[in-house]
């Protein structure tokens, strides 16, 4: 089984996170890709967030329509902030027989050597960081200590410059998110009257 793992706060889940996943899955041949939203990041403690499940709840709305996405709350059972290793290993013990890759952004890996036990999260899943906007590749090498370079795949794409934050000012102005997020999650951030004020 070829695995894909998309992880983050979600706060909210828009295109450019359903762009990415979409172009993994056609890219590696994946079965399926995990959507893990995390219960705190570790780089946000002390950060004002949505309540944890209603996240789950938009990006749930968000992959509903996709066969290929599908949603794993393991993050959420655990208490405090969400280590990739710690999930990386519960989902290596879920899917023993799977192989899995790691997506994330090249900002993220930027500031890889950060991480807890970043060696054994890159022997969990092949990593692909995905281009994001203001972080070449270039510049993430910078960041990246030697020994753990050849384990991360780079990968330009097409996507969507959009961030969630963006989606949250959006919202707390008034202005419209419509073809930022999906429909559903339009639907639920109304209902729940989420973002109402800028942070």
């Amino acid at each position: 089984m070829r695995l894909g793992i998309l992880g983050g706060t979600f706060d909210p889940i828009h295109f450019g996170h359903l762009r990415i996943a979409e172009d993994a899955s056609y890219r590696f041949a994946l079965d399926t890709v995990l959507f893990v939203v995390n219960q705190v990041s570790p780089f946000k403690v002390g950060e004002t967030t949505t309540p944890a499940l209603l996240r789950a709840a938009l990006t749930q709305a968000a992959i509903a329509d996709n066969p290929a996405f599908s949603y794993w709350g393991g993050e959420l059972e655990r208490p405090g902030p969400s280590f990739t290793v710690e999930t990386l290993r519960e989902i290596a013990a879920h899917f023993p027989d799977s192989e899995r890759y790691f997506l994330t952004g090249t900002d993220a890996v930027r500031d890889i050597a950060k991480w807890r036990e970043p060696e054994t999260c890159l022997a969990l899943a092949q990593f692909v960081a995905y281009y994001r906007p203001g972080v070449s590749e270039a510049v993430a090498r910078e960041g990246i200590p030697n020994h753990l370079e050849p384990k991360i795949a780079f990968v330009p794409i097409h996507g969507l410059d959009i961030s969630s934050t963006e989606i949250r000012t959006c919202v707390a102005q008034h202005h419209t998110i419509r073809y930022l997020v999906p429909d559903p999650v339009i639907a639920l951030i109304e209902k729940h009257e989420l973002y109402r004020m800028v942070e």
